[in-house]
């Protein structure tokens, strides 16, 4: 399978680049699968990737949450549909399924997607999640590879 795997957000201002922190744990594990990973660590998402999406078999999305928005450990793992209803006022707030259906207005594929947000606590400056953000993150990894395995079991390596 070929994989987009995207973290965006601000990685200067904590927590808000939990998706910086996230998305390479999610690509190593998909790579040690055997899986064909593009990584992208990104600010905000963009409406240029929605031409890209047809190359891919499954999109990945990694992002951060607003405290309270997450029942249960802290995170929120989410398969998307295209949506173009968008989130806020300008370009800078759209969330991947506002891109999902930009991609199908140009009539591009749009191949199965996943939204994997974690619970932020604290989105001033600094360069590292908070230790309760950080542990959200490996939860939210966790919970991704055991998603992953049940969805797609033959697409691990056996060799």
């Amino acid at each position: 399978m070929k994989i987009f795997v995207c973290g965006y957000g601000n990685p200067f201002r904590t927590d808000d680049g939990a998706g910086h922190h996230l998305a390479p744990l999610l690509a190593a594990f998909l790579e040690s699968c055997g899986e064909d990973v593009e990584l992208r660590l990104e600010h905000q998402l963009l409406p240029e990737m929605a031409e890209e999406f047809a190359a891919f078999d499954l999109l990945v999305f990694a992002d951060a949450r607003v405290p309270g928005t997450a029942p249960g450990e802290g995170f929120l793992l989410e398969e998307i549909d295209p949506d173009p209803v968008l989130e806020g006022l300008n370009i800078h707030s759209v969330g991947p399924e506002w891109v999902l259906a930009l991609s199908v207005q140009i009539g591009g594929k749009v191949p199965p997607a996943l939204l994997l947000s974690v619970e932020g606590e604290s989105f001033d400056f600094g360069e590292t999640p908070t230790p309760g953000c950080e542990l959200r993150i490996g939860k939210a990894a966790g919970a991704f590879e055991k998603w992953f395995n049940e969805k797609y079991p033959r697409s691990r390596l056996t060799e």
